[in-house]
């Protein structure tokens, strides 16, 4: 893995970020390498943050994707506020990942090709939760799980396969198009390797016009 940032000329940081994921998978020493924080706000500027799974890193485009449901707390305040920050961070490699941006709510089509991949167990877990909301039991979830089977005349999970769930509509993804990505690396005596990227992102009549080019800053651990 090159982690050596203070050699490194990165031109594009996401695809520094790319190899990070790829080889901490290939390492297969951590569940869900994937996985990051997305932090949000609500009406009252307090944050909130939750741990999301990255489901597609575009380091052509710089966006990355991740899945949720439409009512869900997250989404409420998405829907009201944007801007967002992720974090990735890799413990046992020393390596961590900072990002900034905005999200857009992903196409129909896409959403719908990303939940046809999905195990039917899940498909049936994104009908049956009503997400962030208060339920008076898991006996209850467990019920409604029943129903949404039900719905769909499954008898069972394993007699399931080829069954054809749609997606519902309030569930689909976000991509966060990434605005600042700090890449950090840890080093000895706390004196880390800290780079910070940044680039211009411009909407106009809700199309995204992305530079490619990354202004880049070394920045004291």
């Amino acid at each position: 893995m090159n982690t050596n940032l203070r050699k490194a000329n990165i031109l594009n940081p996401l695809d520094t970020l790319d190899d990070w994921i790829n080889e901490v998978t290939a390492s297969n020493t951590q569940p869900n390498p994937n996985c990051m924080s997305i932090a949000t706000v609500d009406s009252n500027g307090c944050p909130n943050t939750r741990m999301v799974l990255c489901k597609e890193l575009n380091t052509d485009e710089g966006y990355l994707t991740f899945y949720t449901n439409y009512s869900s707390i997250k989404s409420e305040e998405l829907e009201n506020n944007s801007k967002c920050s992720a974090l990735f961070h890799w413990d046992k490699f020393g390596l961590q990942a900072r990002l900034k941006g905005f999200v857009k709510r992903c196409s129909d089509s896409k959403n719908d090709e990303y939940f046809s991949t999905r195990d039917i167990g899940s498909q049936i877990a994104a009908w049956t939760s009503d997400q962030s909301k208060e339920i008076e039991s898991l006996e209850k979830m467990g019920d409604s799980y029943q129903i949404i089977m039900d719905k769909f005349q499954i008898k069972s999970l394993e007699e399931a396969k080829g069954v054809n769930i749609p997606r519902p509509d309030f569930w689909g993804g976000y991509d966060m198009w990434i605005e600042e990505i700090e890449l950090w690396k840890n080093q000895k005596n706390r004196f880390h390797d800290r780079i910070k990227f940044t680039r211009k992102i411009r909407i106009e009549n809700g199309s995204i016009d992305a530079e490619k080019r990354w202004d880049s800053v070394r920045i004291q651990p």
